[in-house]
């Protein structure tokens, strides 16, 4: 009996002390109560309940607010020189093994580890319509040296819209040319190797010159859920217009003429089908060198038409394109005038789903396969094969936000009278027979 005595004195302690915790953390906030609401409870306009809940909500706020305080005093507190700066990092570590073309079927065997690019970047936000961007290209010269070149460096403004024209940004400078940037972010593996149209010689990435961009109808809602893609999302489609010295950011300019270009995306059915976007690209210019044969500089103009499909499963792209001549004036009939050449690419990427197998790879692995035909001369004024076909397969997994490794095996087989894969004009008894390489890529990106 004693012992149950000595339990129920317990017992009623702790009930006690309880109670009395409870009751002490009422009072204390009750004591907290804001004067408004001890009125209002005085008048039996509030109960106790409503009371303390909105006395919860009222102190989370005040969190808020707190927290938002300490934010700014951090932002004022960062010097004015390092506000709106960013620093960023992208590189394509690279090991590749196979043969490459040569004329007359010359081969050359090779078994490299190699940097393909770094990228390092570096932009400022000034105001909010106005900023700079730039960034450095590591590479590898002829002789083996590392050298950084200037790949982008321009000032950028961002008007208000203009009705159905919205997300506007205009560069001034060293920029982004209307295509590769736009088909980089649909296509995700620069690191693989370059797009069909700057593989085929046509032109590259970036040049000095102005351009505008922006967006149809505003942004895409939920873009990334919808498309799994985030860049150039606007709800209707896309442009960008430019006006550009032609002979891209790492070549001389050795004429007056100046590159007219732009690209018209549209996004037909955002609601029904959201990750369909048709585009077109245009340019219109003279190529960077004079013919020998009439001393005039040669015609350069492109047009292309381009299908993507993104859905955050899967990727589909079909393009084709022709051009007269290129950038650099290389390709060139007897007479001096521009060649016209006829290409076209595919690509597919698949996310297969894998969740019940790994959560973690799901989403996160990719299978890939691309196919381009080119075409140097459509119309066989010096060669009836001056072509390639390019085959590329591979898998590629995301690790982290960007970072990528990449297993591909690559295979190109050259037509007889094929001149070179960079920009040489056809060459018939060239015979460059073919190249394949494996591949392996880590993609660096913070």
């Amino acid at each position: 009996m004693r012992g149950l005595f000595y339990l129920f004195c317990v017992l009623a302690l702790v009930c006690s002390i309880a109670g009395s915790t409870s009751a002490q953390a009422s009072a204390d906030l009750a004591g907290r109560y804001d004067p408004l609401i001890r009125v209002l409870i005085k008048k039996g306009i509030l109960s106790e309940e409503e009371a303390r809940q909105i006395q919860k909500e009222a102190m989370a706020l005040e969190q808020e607010q707190r927290q938002e305080l300490a934010r700014k005093i951090k932002e004022d507190a960062t010097p004015k020189a390092l506000k709106g700066l960013k620093f960023q990092m992208l590189s394509y570590l690279d090991y590749s093994a196979g043969e490459s073309a040569g004329s007359h079927g010359e081969q050359k065997s090779y078994n490299r580890f190699t940097i393909k690019r770094g990228y390092f970047r570096v932009t400022k936000k000034m105001t909010s319509w106005l900023g700079g961007h730039l960034t450095y290209d590591i590479h590898q010269d002829d002789s083996g040296d590392w050298k950084p070149r200037l790949k982008y460096l321009f000032a950028y403004f961002k008007p208000s819209d203009l009705g159905f024209l919205t997300d506007m940004k205009a560069e001034v400078g060293l920029g982004h040319i209307p295509w590769l940037d736009f088909e980089e972010h649909v296509n995700p593996y620069r690191c693989q190797g370059t797009m069909a149209i700057e593989r085929a010689g046509t032109f590259n990435s970036a040049d000095l010159g102005v351009s505008i961009r922006g967006n149809f109808g505003g942004e895409l809602e939920d873009a990334v859920a919808k498309t799994g893609n985030h860049h150039y999302a606007g709800r209707y489609g896309s442009w960008h217009l430019g006006v550009y010295n032609g002979s891209g950011y790492h070549g001389h300019e050795r004429n007056g003429n100046k590159v007219v270009e732009g690209r018209l995306t549209i996004r037909p059915l955002p609601d029904l089908i959201p990750g369909l976007q048709l585009s077109y690209f245009g340019l219109y210019g003279e190529g960077n060198k004079k013919a020998e044969a009439n001393g005039e500089y040669p015609d350069y103009q492109v047009h292309m038409g381009y299908l993507s499909s993104e859905h955050p499963r899967m990727i589909f792209t079909a393009q084709y394109f022709v051009s007269e001549g290129n950038k650099d004036g290389k390709w060139l009939q007897p007479d001096g005038d521009a060649l016209w050449t006829e290409n076209y690419s595919f690509f597919v990427n698949v996310k297969p789903p894998v969740y019940g197998i790994s959560p973690w790879l799901d989403s996160k692995l990719n299978f890939f396969f691309r196919y381009d035909h080119v075409d140097r001369d459509k119309d066989n004024k010096i060669a009836d094969d001056a072509k390639y076909d390019l085959y590329i397969g591979g898998g590629a997994l995301e690790i982290f936000h960007g970072n990528y490794i990449l297993a591909d095996y690559e295979y190109t087989d050259y037509g007889d009278e094929f001149g070179n894969k960079h920009s040489a004009a056809p060459s018939p008894g060239n015979k460059p027979g073919n190249e394949h390489k494996f591949q392996m890529v880590y993609q660096l990106k913070y």
